[in-house]
């Protein structure tokens, strides 16, 4: 999420260091396997901080498909985005704070990835990206 600042049309929205994470679901790992949600998620719920302070802000959605992300460049991402309105807010402060673009190099765990063959030391999924903000 970010701050639609000065507002969700303008060209300033969500540059910079303005975004922070809230929520995200990775594969789970067992039996040396990992295991991925329902590849026909239509959407998703999850539940806004109670501390984030009330205003505009845009939220970006993000599908990481690794099935070629053996080699650099090979995961595909899927994008959905959406504006909201939060009221009745909190005084949190969000973070961390992250770019986009610029918060991946493509070479994280959790986007260059043979998903067929895992390392011998893989111990679980690590997504990319700054940790969540719980406010």
């Amino acid at each position: 999420m970010t701050r639609a600042d000065p507002a969700a049309n303008s060209p300033q929205a969500g540059t910079g260091q303005t975004w922070f994470k809230v929520w995200e679901l990775g594969p789970t790992f067992a039996n040396r396997q990992l295991t991925f949600p329902s590849a026909d998620m239509q959407q998703f719920t999850f539940t806004v901080p109670k501390n984030l302070p009330s205003g505009q802000y845009l939220i970006r959605g993000e599908h990481i498909a690794l099935h070629s992300a053996t080699n650099y460049g090979g995961a595909q991402f899927y994008l959905s985005c959406a504006q909201v309105n939060v009221v009745n807010g909190g005084s949190g402060t969000p973070g961390p704070l992250v770019s986009i673009p610029g918060v991946y190099t493509g070479y994280e765990p959790g986007i260059m990835l043979n998903i067929y063959s895992l390392p011998a030391n893989f111990t679980g999924y690590q997504a990319p990206g700054p940790a969540v903000w719980h406010g």
